[in-house]
């Protein structure tokens, strides 16, 4: 029978030679040779790895939270405003005089106000500048208690300083808020209220706010048991005309000015001022009222019913007068409270105004 190859048998089994001792240390030296480049591999590998996901947190996590940090802080969170990271990225163009002077208004005045707890309330419309975008020469915003105006600074990158700002009211002499003094003049000079009503008789009269206002405190004292009357209401030009010649007739143009405005610069002339005394017998003239318990109630409580003490004990390098405890000046609750809220001395110190020592 013919065998092909692909039937043959297996040879037999041939046992194989032992190798030199040489050709294994070699072999082995070989080995460990591959098994170091294998790990050098992993290593390698491993830490090429790691540096890629270090890279891609630290890429994605600022993006997770708000992309460059410049998104704001969740609903309640406590981070401080100071310490917030800003929005603005930094190739944004730098904000115009406008931008600041709005700014500062916001942030500045209206907080000196108190904002929407105080008179001032909340903007009734945006603010708005005449001159050129960058340099806007006189803006306004109107609030729900009076209108804010104000110059921005010459300097834009340092809004409010040098700047102005008031409260248009101030200025007019029909509103309730009208600050008269040594350097503010009626406008006109002459001015009288539209209309006066009684407060102690037909020769004692207030514009009807005050007058009812007035009511309202001498109530509330006489509720106490610390009556007031009326020494001396509303004054035309012409009576504080002659007011005022009989200051200087009497002791001098100089201590007539300590005592007694000028026709024109006067508050009783406004018709919101009024010099209160003591009813009750004790003392009836303005030499000893500041003496008295209906002072001290007065200067503690008049704010309730939007009185305030205008030319108080120490302020008369503010106010120009000497104290009168007798004379309070009626500016509405909201602003008397305001006035009281803020621990201001002086209605120019409350607005912000220069002192009237002198003419």
């Amino acid at each position: 029978m013919t065998t092909t190859g692909r039937h043959r048998p297996a040879p037999p089994h041939v046992a194989r030679a032992p190798r030199p001792a040489a050709v294994r240390r070699a072999e082995a030296a070989a080995r460990a040779k591959q098994r170091r480049r294998a790990r050098r591999r992993r290593t390698f590998l491993v830490g090429a790895v790691v540096v890629v996901v270090v890279v891609a947190l630290v890429v994605a996590v600022p993006a997770l939270l708000g992309r460059d940090h410049g998104s704001a802080p969740e609903a309640g969170s406590s981070v401080p405003a100071a310490s917030q990271p800003s929005a603005t990225p930094t190739t944004a163009p730098e904000p115009t005089a406008r931008d600041l002077a709005t700014a500062t208004i916001t942030t500045a005045w209206t907080d000196r106000w108190r904002g929407s707890a105080g008179f001032l309330g909340t903007a009734s419309g945006p603010a708005s500048c005449t001159g050129s975008e960058d340099d806007p020469t006189r803006c306004t915003r109107k609030y729900a208690g009076g209108t804010l105006v104000w110059r921005p600074a010459k300097d834009a990158t340092t809004p409010g300083q040098g700047g102005t700002v008031s409260v248009a009211q101030t200025d007019d002499p029909s509103t309730d808020l009208v600050i008269v003094n040594k350097k503010r003049p009626l406008d006109p000079k002459t001015f009288a209220p539209k209309t006066l009503v009684e407060v102690a008789g037909p020769a004692e009269v207030m514009r009807p706010e005050a007058a009812s206002a007035l009511r309202a405190m001498f109530k509330a004292a006489s509720k106490a048991g610390l009556p007031l009357l009326v020494h001396s209401a509303y004054r035309a030009h012409d009576v504080q005309a002659s007011t005022y010649e009989g200051w200087v007739a009497a002791h001098g143009k100089e201590q007539a000015d300590n005592e007694s405005a000028r026709p024109g610069y006067s508050e009783h002339q406004t018709g919101l001022a009024v010099d209160v005394l003591d009813a009750s017998g004790s003392c009836g003239a303005m030499s000893c009222f500041g003496s008295t318990k209906q002072a001290a109630w007065v200067a503690k409580n008049g704010w309730r019913y939007g009185f305030v003490v205008r030319y108080p004990k120490g302020e008369e390098k503010t106010t120009g007068y000497m104290y009168e405890p007798w004379h309070v000046r009626y500016v509405g609750k909201k602003v008397a409270a305001d006035v009281r809220a803020t621990g201001a001395k002086t209605l120019e110190d409350f607005f912000g105004l220069p002192a009237a020592r002198t003419y």
